[in-house]
């Protein structure tokens, strides 16, 4: 009988601070216009060995292009709040995604209501 082993911890505890530093610093350090009042962090994944981060973010607004290039190019500063913050071997490179769940429920809604 094999055993399913559950995800540690330490890394549960890691995605919690990664994503709360991640947050901090778009909400209060980065001074970038694109982004600062334009997106919101909704959750991050993190890979096992902790060296890659997708961050989903929503956008607010019809500029996506334009925040999302903001945040890809202040990922270096994010970068290195976390190495600071943070006691990990390997800093995660952070690739920002945006999230559609919201434009994803809302489509099958529709989809719903015509069905009826």
């Amino acid at each position: 009988m094999k055993i399913k082993r559950q995800k540690p911890y330490k890394y549960d505890r890691i995605v919690s601070e990664v994503e709360r530093i991640i947050t901090e610093v778009i909400d209060y350090e980065i001074s970038d216009p694109r982004v600062t009042s334009n997106c919101t962090v909704t959750g991050i994944l993190l890979s096992k060995d902790y060296s890659y981060c997708k961050v989903y973010v929503e956008i607010l607004g019809d500029d996506e292009k334009n925040v999302l290039e903001g945040l890809k190019n202040s990922s270096g500063y994010i970068r290195h709040i976390i190495r600071d913050q943070l006691d990990l071997r390997k800093v995660p490179e952070l690739v920002f995604i945006k999230d559609d769940t919201k434009e994803k429920a809302k489509r099958i809604e529709e989809l719903l209501e015509q069905i009826k």
